[in-house]
């Protein structure tokens, strides 16, 4: 690797890059002078909007028999515009009232009804009808609120009076409420997603203009024909790129330090810590994101041929980080152990713990450690696909040379084709939950689904790719050595699955308490069915359709990227997506990557099969035959056993003696017995 050629390549792109208007903004307009205005300016504006609003009348209409006190209080404390008054309430009075409100002639009415009840003959009750998304109408109940609660509190104490009490028991509570954290956790919530917004900007067109723009261009190839070697030129785009987001992410985090600072830090929102510590802490903590970030970026558009279709490629990707990350926004979403090992979100998470004050050093540590994980292996992946020059050429995508060899696969299924079909029948099962009527007897609903949303679509969707149904569902017998890995598969399988429940435990998931109730309740109802049914519904019929839909199409489909790591792991996890629930989705995911592998390596769709009604089976009779004498099942030390000691067995029975090298256009082999 010659280094002064990759430092020269990165001046080259980083001069171009730099002459783009656009990314200039992006990267030193927006943090530079956009911030200070935006908070001076929204910081005057909001002041002067709530001064406004409190200064103008409130416009009140009032009917019903309104005392003369409650009028003399109301308009003592505020200024008020009595725009209507009547002494009986309207036949509809919510829909009188919100044409009122609509049409701006009043911001709030109040529609009174005397409660006659012995000793008290003025006692009211009291509606009050507001539209707290209309400016004007919540400034005028948030106003009023008070003086109607002073109101009542005065009225109490009258009474108390009259009937000789002493005024003081009208108290029992006197409450005083202070509110620590108002724009100060807005801030922390909304600043780290600004942050990653800010990174994924500055790099997007600089990722565009160095892969696509330049192949559009036509420089690339003049370069390419230059002494310099592919992969010199790609880590020269990586690091201007890399440069970019880098820059946008710390010249956005310094201006909202400096005018953080500059406007009164602490005294004007309080709860956001923006120091020295906190940013230099936050910038260490957006420096793996931005690999990952760059890295994803730049292969996407280095797959293009053009700027537009960079442009159409890149939008999804940004699309799914800024999804990632908005999922720290959302309400009860906390920085642990287990979030620390998700990409983005983990980041966002830190930089709102970091931001309020509240940051472990642990937690950092493994977020750290976690997103340098991941940078790194989009890295290498980046430089996985940079060597290849018929992707430099042309935006090619050569998924056999890129993954590795070519597997002899279906004609007619693409993994594309195979991504498509995930999502219609994700789509399908969604819906299905929905439309099945609850008077449908539960067998029944849990039966048409596999039926109908995961086997019939199946067999339809490779029909229609003109797939040999033989081979995308893999219709043969496996070899006896085959057979017996995937009898020692059986206990494997059960091993991973209490080990991967065990885990749960340590390490929830959102929801599962009410996962594992409803789990519970669904196998306490099959125990009044005959054991045959219930075997068929829960363990059969899964068995055999979701085998169909993932380890037969997915697994057929994803084969054709040359990989079977994409294979097995894209159908594993389109297996646990399907399930939707995060409790089920990793269980299944983890049975899925087996279930997969043991589908590839035989050739042979009855090894799914089985395995995954041997599963599904054991936790029919677990539940119907059970006893406390069983209980060692659960013991992780007996899983991990099981998991280990024949599943190495049934890998080393399943390993690849001799690689056939099949024709691109011909179908699978049928399976032939490996010498031991």
């Amino acid at each position: 690797m010659r280094w002064s050629i990759v430092l020269a390549l990165f001046r080259r792109d980083l001069l171009e890059a730099l002459r783009d208007r656009r990314t200039l903004v992006m990267l030193v307009g927006v943090p530079v002078v956009l911030y200070p205005l935006l908070l001076a300016a929204g910081g005057a504006l909001s002041g002067a909007m709530v001064k406004k609003l409190d200064d103008q009348p409130v416009k009140l209409a009032v009917w019903g028999p309104a005392p003369s006190e409650l009028r003399a209080q109301l308009e003592q404390a505020e200024k008020v515009e009595w725009v209507e008054q009547r002494q009986e309430l309207p036949p509809e009075p919510a829909r009188e009232a919100r044409a009122l409100i609509e049409s701006r002639k009043a911001h709030m009415v109040l529609a009174l009804t005397p409660r006659p009840s012995p000793g008290a003959e003025g006692n009211l009750s009291v509606e009050l009808f507001h539209d707290m998304l209309r400016d004007e109408s919540a400034s005028a109940y948030r106003r009023l609120d008070k003086v109607l609660a002073q109101a009542q509190l005065r009225a109490v104490r009258v009474n108390f009076e009259r009937a000789a009490l002493t005024p003081e028991l009208a108290e029992p509570l006197q409450v005083k409420k202070t509110d620590f954290l108002s724009m100060g956790m807005m801030a922390v919530r909304l600043l780290p997603f600004l942050l990653l917004v800010a990174l994924v900007l500055a790099a997007f067109h600089p990722a565009i203009d160095t892969t696509a723009g330049e192949r559009e261009r036509g420089t690339l190839h003049t370069l390419l024909c230059t002494p310099v070697r592919p992969l010199e030129v790609v880590l020269g785009k990586y690091a201007v790129v890399l440069a970019f987001a880098l820059g946008g992410a710390s010249l956005n985090l310094a201006g909202m330090g400096i005018s953080f600072l500059a406007l009164g830090g602490q005294k004007l929102v309080d709860g956001l810590h923006l120091g020295a510590l906190e940013l230099a802490l936050s910038f260490g903590a957006l420096v793996p994101l931005a690999l990952l970030v760059s890295a994803l970026m730049l292969v996407v558009g280095m797959m293009t041929r053009s700027f537009k279709e960079a442009q159409n490629s890149l939008t999804p990707v940004m699309m799914v980080v800024l999804m990632l990350g908005a999922g720290a926004g959302l309400q009860g979403v906390e920085l642990t152990v287990p979030l620390a090992l998700v990409p983005v979100l983990n980041v966002m998470l830190l930089l709102r713990e970091m931001l309020s004050g509240t940051v472990d050093a642990s937690l950092f540590s493994l977020v750290f450690l976690s997103t340098l994980g991941w940078a790194t292996a989009g890295t290498l992946f980046a430089a996985r696909v940079f060597e290849n020059e018929q992707v430099l050429l042309s935006g090619e995508k050569p998924w056999k040379d890129l993954f590795g060899r070519r597997l002899a696969r279906a004609d007619g299924l693409s993994p594309g084709r195979a991504v498509i079909f995930f999502a219609v029948i994700l789509c399908a099962f969604l819906y299905a939950g929905a439309l099945v009527p609850a008077w449908v007897p539960l067998w029944a609903r849990l039966i048409a689904p596999q039926l109908f949303v995961f086997l019939l679509p199946a067999v339809l969707w490779a029909r229609a790719s003109g797939a040999n149904l033989r081979e995308v569902f893999s219709l043969r017998l496996p070899t006896p050595r085959g057979a017996l890995a995937v009898a020692l598969l059986v206990p494997a399988i059960l091993g991973l699955r209490g080990l991967v429940t065990k885990g749960l435990e340590f390490f929830p998931a959102p929801g599962m308490p009410e996962f594992m109730r409803l789990m519970e309740g669904l196998l306490t109802e099959s125990l009044g069915w005959p054991v045959v049914v219930a075997l068929a519904v829960i363990a059969l019929a899964p068995g055999v359709c979701e085998e169909a839909a993932f380890r037969g199409v997915m697994l057929t489909g994803l084969s054709r990227t040359g990989s079977r790591t994409v294979a097995v792991v894209g159908s594993a996890l389109a297996f646990g997506l399907i399930h939707i629930h995060p409790t089920q989705v990793v269980v299944t995911f983890a049975a899925g990557l087996l279930l997969g592998h043991a589908t590839l390596k035989t050739r042979s769709i009855l090894a799914g099969v089985v395995l995954h009604f041997i599963n599904n089976a054991s936790a029919v009779l677990l539940v119907r035959y059970g006893t406390e004498e069983m209980s060692w099942l659960a013991d992780w030390r007996i899983n991990l056993a099981l998991l280990v000691v024949p599943g190495a067995v049934a890998l080393w029975l399943l390993r690849e003696d001799s690689p056939v090298s099949q024709p691109a256009a011909e179908p699978l082999q049928p399976a032939v017995q490996s010498q031991v």
